[in-house]
């Protein structure tokens, strides 16, 4: 298995090691998935995802590549600012979500999923044949940290020198120094907190970790905590929730697709209605789905109606917040109007649709 710059700390502090995409990452620390979460919500969780793929695309044509390859409009968010949206195949499938950040008109950030680190880049590499541009893959020169909850900005505030943390908009980014090594410091993050995730060179990460998970508030957490924090705020996980099977609008993320934007964007015919796969009004759609009492949904349980077959759970989990069976799911159209269950060991549940966020509480968002 790929090896982060952080494992032998996490060998070192009684971390539960799995392979996630082909990595040596942690589900949790000695403490626990229901410490960490409970951590994050109440003071501020570390997380190392430097998995996750880092990209930057510059040049002559950067501009005019990055707003073809993406589905979201790049021309509407100014220098300094991000945009969350998609990769697509020629079937409209998500390849990946992704976020990209606009460093200059001329240049751009691109974050990645794990998954997607190798097959995103050929992607964009055959989008990207003969044009103008220089892609540099940053992912193994980089290391990528995430500092999250209500604690987070206090504590980055006493590290982070030479940028002015109060200036960096939500979906925004600066750069800065900890211990006098640079920064790239990114609004951003997957747990429906505020906080920050901080690129730096990977040869500087070992440190800047160790000055991080020594601060009073911070704890440090794993895949598990994240997952069930993304969860409760909402937010899909690529390879669960949406794949390069699921199209944006039946996972009710149409909003990071900009139909109308000039020049389009490879994959938008498939989603037109007005040239065949009628996405207007998708078949299926993703939903919040809450259960009552100890019950716990998992992937793949099926979700039911008056005895019939309604679709699938992709994601559950019992909130640690909410004290309740969670879950996000594609349910047929049809039964969106009906009492829902989910089959969980051959009893069917009642579940409640529920609109996400579960949790969320980013107060940056809000001064935006």
């Amino acid at each position: 298995m790929r090896e982060t710059f952080c494992l032998k700390w996490d060998r070192e502090h009684g971390a539960k090691l799995v392979d996630f995409h082909g990595w040596n990452m942690p589900v949790s620390y000695a403490k626990g998935i229901l410490a960490e979460h409970e951590a994050t919500r109440a003071s501020a969780g570390l997380f190392n995802i430097s998995h996750m793929g880092r990209l930057r695309i510059s040049g002559p044509q950067a501009y005019k590549f990055c707003q073809y390859a993406f589905t979201n409009d790049l021309s509407k968010v100014n220098i300094g600012s991000a945009l969350y949206g998609f990769l697509l195949n020629d079937k409209g499938g998500i390849i990946d979500d992704v976020i990209v950040y606009k460093e200059a008109n001329d240049r751009f950030l691109w974050i990645i999923n794990a998954g997607g680190r190798e097959t995103d880049v050929e992607h964009l590499r055959r989008l990207s044949a003969g044009k103008d541009l220089r892609m540099d893959v940053l992912s193994d020169e980089t290391a990528l940290l995430a500092l999250q909850g209500p604690q987070a900005d206090a504590v980055l505030k006493r590290l982070v020198k030479d940028a002015d943390l109060d200036k960096v908009p939500y979906f925004g980014f600066g750069r800065g120094t900890v211990q006098g090594k640079a920064a790239f410091i990114m609004a951003t993050g997957y747990t429906g907190e505020d906080g920050y995730e901080l690129m730096v060179d990977v040869k500087d990460a070992p440190a800047i970790w160790e000055l991080l998970v020594s601060q009073p508030e911070v704890n440090p957490c794993g895949l598990g905590a994240r997952d069930s924090l993304r969860l409760e705020a909402g937010l899909p996980l690529h390879g669960n929730d949406i794949d390069e099977t699921t199209q944006p609008y039946e996972a009710g993320l149409g909003w990071a697709v900009k139909m109308d934007k000039e020049g389009g964007f490879f994959g938008r015919e498939a989603l037109n209605p007005s040239t065949g796969s009628g996405q207007a009004k998708p078949s299926r759609k993703l939903i919040g789905l809450t259960l009552e009492g100890q019950n716990i949904p998992r992937s793949h349980y099926k979700v039911v109606s008056e005895g019939k077959e309604a679709g699938e759970v992709t994601s559950g989990v019992f909130s640690p917040t909410l004290k309740k069976g969670i879950a996000l799911a594609y349910v047929q159209t049809e039964f969106l109007d009906k009492p829902l269950a989910i089959d969980i060991r051959g009893k069917a549940v009642p579940a409640a649709v529920t609109k996400p966020p579960w949790v969320r509480h980013v107060t940056k968002a809000k001064a935006k």
